[in-house]
């Protein structure tokens, strides 16, 4: 089910480089202006090979700003703020295998040594996100058209990640040069379909065209032109995006030295993100370096399987879960934390966790009282409760299951799944009024309160359209099963 209104051709990376909590927090993007010369032109007619060296370590250091415009749904308006946003990334990185120019079996490893992005949204909300020193080293995998990236030290939250997703990734920088040998220096080519998304964070393309050029040419370098343009979706929003700039390929340590370029989108609100309209430079050198130990030691060479990819979630109480990559943080306060799932850019089921009443030790809410309190919020969207179960002990947890469901106009599908069965209060009434009549619509819901042997408790309500239950099954279990409680709550401060 695609209740963003965006229905991408064909899946892509899934990142998010312009990255939001609920506050707007933003992950930057950027371009300087090209500097350089070039020495003699290359006499002769001899075949022109621009080909990067692979297996050596190289130092690299980005930086990048942006400056637009965002905007989100309030009500029936719109509300519409000024970005601006930079952010630094300085890494020791070495490939240690696939080819330089192809995506899919390139492995590096990864040394931050800084890693910040600060933005500021409106006139006053400014936030800033670092890379904790005790992740900064990183293995990345070329895999399903995308950088994937996990610590081998500790768990990733979705913050952390999607901080390291920066856009003009070197590692795809290669894709911009020929994947042939060149005849003339006059002539043009085009890249594989893979660079497009990769350089610029769209999951789905739905069209695109990359070219380059030589603009200047001699015996040590060679100065590239290129000119990237693009639609597609970004995490379920629709969006438009254009890249532009130039490269230094030095041909004797065949290596790009430098990288410039600027970045152009217009993205509409969806799911996970708010709409967008920026401009953003980016810019970043990279130069020979002395490889440490752990940088040197093999990364395994098979894809990482599915539950060392799961990232960390450490909410604002003492309550610590795991969850696939899927998932994105939609909304994070002191009394609340949303969390969506995307598959394939759309949008197909919301997770609402929040603290519930605190009881005596070896305590729980009575099963009828739960069972009221549910009736109570799916009453907006005449829902029925089909299914009560207890674990009594499920590793240490009490946890009461409730499974409702709905049959709603497909018109206020959508509005039923992401309330998590009216959350606020607000029913579906006036949408409904105006829904024309239809096939009705299944969504299901699933709620959980989860009581420690301490009388700590937790719900945990999840919501998805019963067209979707391939992609949505075991996703409860997964949580369910890898939850902890902390000695102490997180001194983080709160909205993030």
């Amino acid at each position: 089910m695609n209740v963003s209104g965006t229905q991408p051709a064909a899946a892509g990376g899934r990142r998010q480089f312009l990255a939001f909590g609920a506050a707007g927090m933003l992950a930057g993007r950027g371009l300087s202006a090209w500097a350089g010369s070039a020495d003699e032109p290359v006499p002769g007619n001899t075949a022109i090979e621009l080909i990067p060296a692979t297996d050596r370590c190289v130092r690299i250091s980005y930086k990048s700003s942006i400056d637009g415009v965002l905007s989100t749904p309030d009500g029936q308006r719109q509300t519409v703020l000024s970005v601006v946003g930079s952010s630094q990334f300085e890494f020791d990185q070495l490939q240690q295998g696939g080819a330089a120019r192809q995506l899919e079996g390139m492995r590096l490893s990864r040394r931050y040594r800084r890693a910040s992005v600060n933005t500021r949204v409106g006139r006053g909300h400014e936030t800033s996100t670092v890379l904790p020193s005790g992740t900064s080293l990183m293995h990345v995998y070329g895999n399903d058209g995308q950088l994937v990236q996990l610590s081998p030290e500790v768990r990733l939250t979705r913050s952390q990640l999607d901080l390291l997703q920066f856009p003009c990734d070197p590692a795809g920088a290669a894709g911009l040069l020929p994947g042939r040998s060149l005849a003339a220096a006059d002539e043009k080519w085009n890249a594989d379909p893979w660079v497009f998304p990769l350089l610029t964070g769209i999951d789905a393309a739905i069209s695109q065209s990359v070219s380059g050029k030589i603009l200047e040419l001699s015996e040590q370098e060679a100065k590239i032109g290129f000119e990237c343009r693009g639609s597609g979706a970004v995490t379920g929003s629709a969006t438009e995006v254009t890249l532009t700039g130039t490269l230094l390929f030095d041909r004797k340590s065949l290596m790009i030295r430098r990288f410039d370029a600027v970045l152009d989108e217009n993205r509409s609100a969806g799911p996970v993100s708010p709409g967008l309209k920026v401009k953003a430079s980016i810019s970043w050198t990279q130069d020979p370096a002395d490889s440490d130990g752990p940088l040197s030691a093999l990364i395994p060479a098979g894809f990482p399987e599915s539950g060392r990819l799961l990232l960390t979630l450490v909410t604002p109480w003492r309550l610590v879960l795991l969850h696939d990559r899927r998932w994105h943080v939609f909304q994070e306060t002191a009394d609340l934390v949303i969390l969506r799932m995307l598959t394939n850019g759309a949008l197909t089921a919301q997770c609402n966790l929040a603290a519930a009443p605190q009881m005596p030790a070896g305590r729980f809410t009575e099963e009828g009282k739960f069972l009221s309190e549910i009736e109570q919020k799916i009453s907006p969207w005449k829902g029925a409760i089909v299914d009560s179960s207890v674990e009594s002990d499920r590793q240490g947890w009490r946890v009461h299951h409730v499974r409702a469901e709905a049959e709603v106009q497909p018109a206020v599908a959508g509005a039923a799944l992401a309330s998590n069965a009216a959350a606020n209060g607000a029913g579906p009434a006036a949408a409904e009024k105006s829904a024309e009549k239809r096939s009705l619509q299944k969504i299901l819901w699933d709620y959980y309160l989860c009581t420690a042997k301490s009388g700590e408790q937790f719900s945990m309500v999840f919501s998805h359209a019963a067209e979707d239950a391939a992609e949505f099954s075991g996703v409860p279990d997964q949580f369910l099963s890898r939850m902890s409680i902390r000695t102490a709550r997180p001194g983080v401060p709160l909205p993030r």
